[in-house]
């Protein structure tokens, strides 16, 4: 064989069999007019592959395989994908995949439009898990459509090649032709169609959230952190919507109604109350749950009490915007909890009682030394283990004392007639 033949020999094994850091390469192709690619490449042969949590039917009507090495099934609410009829394994597998949005509420969307062509993807609905329940160690490689770009925290360019986030967790990765944006401590990406107005407003008031809380929790993040906005429908005269997602060193608002289209008292409160909240889980992702049973009112709320302290300390508030702040929390979680604990309203999908109820436990269980004090020292315990409500009221006993700790516990497990008692007790 010639030297020439060799080299293209040497060169097409390398694209049959890249190199695979960890447990599985996923690459990802975009199309601009189609269903997406996605091929997975494994370092060992699998004799099924859980993907996750089946969301409302989204696999089955989205995916389909290519060729006949595998197929998707559903079991005990996961999808996986098992070896075809007569196989025993597989070591790679191909598939067509619809980028089609979702609402998924309190979970993370597959793809979120962007505008303009652009989609953000989120990388935990592809990352497979074990028999642990814990994510398989994967690489991803995400080429854009022609002309496109692939953007993550400081990445951008016509492909991410073999990439992880930095915080060595499932995170969003931006597709399409907007560049990144670089305000000193952030890196936005806007939706083409964001009002001009939303885009100067998060280019001054993102940066100076992240200094408050930077300052607030004494630590830099590890890493720049990624803002992306989102915009939806904006037909609905008078509507004003704000969705997020937050994830380690990234946050994600989807806005959608006519009243962002040109900005207004009220459309700034909104959207600087939520992005603050959105920011200060970016320090709280320091420590995680250590499992899906832990309550929401606990990161939900310590961010909702971190988002008003880093309003007041970059001077977007006063102390008395911060004290109307938790009368609001206040009266909020009183009509929301009336014969019902916190457990079940979380139960029962009642975000409004998670939100303002935790926003009162946080600063009730906070103390004197107040909630940046809390959640710094709520981090350092937790960060290697994660937390569960039992570490939560261990620390608000030793900050409030063992009174608070336990009137925090009667409002998550009782049914109250009159839960606006308590409150009061809490914030005595």
């Amino acid at each position: 064989m010639s030297l020439a033949a060799l080299l293209v020999a040497a060169c097409s094994e390398r694209r049959e069999s890249p190199r695979i850091d960890g447990d599985v390469l996923i690459t990802i192709e975009q199309s601009a007019t189609g269903p997406w690619r996605v091929d997975y490449q494994f370092a060992q042969p699998q004799q099924a592959l859980d993907l996750g949590a089946d969301e409302a039917g989204y696999r089955a009507a989205n995916w389909r395989v290519e060729g006949d090495g595998a197929v998707l099934v559903r079991r005990n609410d996961h999808d996986f994908l098992t070896p075809a009829p007569g196989d025993k394994s597989f070591d790679r597998i191909s598939l067509l995949v619809t980028p089609r949005p979702i609402d998924l509420r309190k979970d993370y969307e597959p793809f979120i439009a962007m505008g303009d062509g652009g989609v953000l993807l989120y990388t935990g609905h592809f990352i497979p898990v074990t028999q642990d329940g814990e994510r398989m160690k994967a690489r991803l490689t995400v080429i854009a459509a022609a002309g496109g770009k692939v953007s993550a925290f400081g990445s951008s360019g016509p492909t991410l090649e073999n990439w992880e986030s930095p915080y060595r967790h499932p995170a969003f990765v931006y597709v399409g032709s907007q560049s990144l944006v670089d305000s000193g401590a952030m890196l936005t990406i806007a939706d083409a169609t964001a009002p001009i107005w939303i885009r100067e407003e998060i280019a001054t008031f993102a940066p100076a959230i992240a200094q408050a809380l930077g300052g607030m929790m004494q630590r830099a993040l590890p890493s720049k952190p990624n803002i992306f906005i989102a915009i939806g429908d904006l037909s609905e005269e008078g509507r004003l919507s704000y969705s997020g997602d937050a994830l380690p060193g990234q946050y994600q608002m989807t806005l959608a109604g006519g009243a962002w289209k040109t900005s207004s008292p009220e459309a700034l409160f909104v959207l600087r109350r939520t992005t603050a909240h959105e920011a200060a889980h970016l320090w709280q992702a320091a420590a995680r749950p250590k499992s899906d049973a832990v309550p929401d009112w606990i990161h939900e709320g310590g961010a909702e009490a971190l988002a008003a302290e880093a309003m007041l300390a970059a001077g977007y508030w006063t102390t008395a915007d911060v004290d109307a702040d938790v009368d609001r929390a206040r009266s909020d979680c009183a009509g929301a909890l009336r014969r019902r604990s916190l457990s079940q309203a979380e139960a029962d999908g009642r975000w409004d009682a998670v939100y303002a109820c935790g926003r009162i436990l946080n600063v009730a269980a906070a103390g004197p030394e107040g909630i940046a004090a809390f959640w710094r020292e709520f981090v350092r315990r937790s960060a290697a283990d994660g937390y569960d409500e039992a570490a939560f009221l261990a620390l608000a006993e030793e900050r409030a004392g063992e009174e608070t700790a336990a009137a925090i516990r009667d409002l998550v497990r009782i049914n109250e007639a009159r839960p606006s008692l308590t409150i009061d007790r809490l914030l005595k």
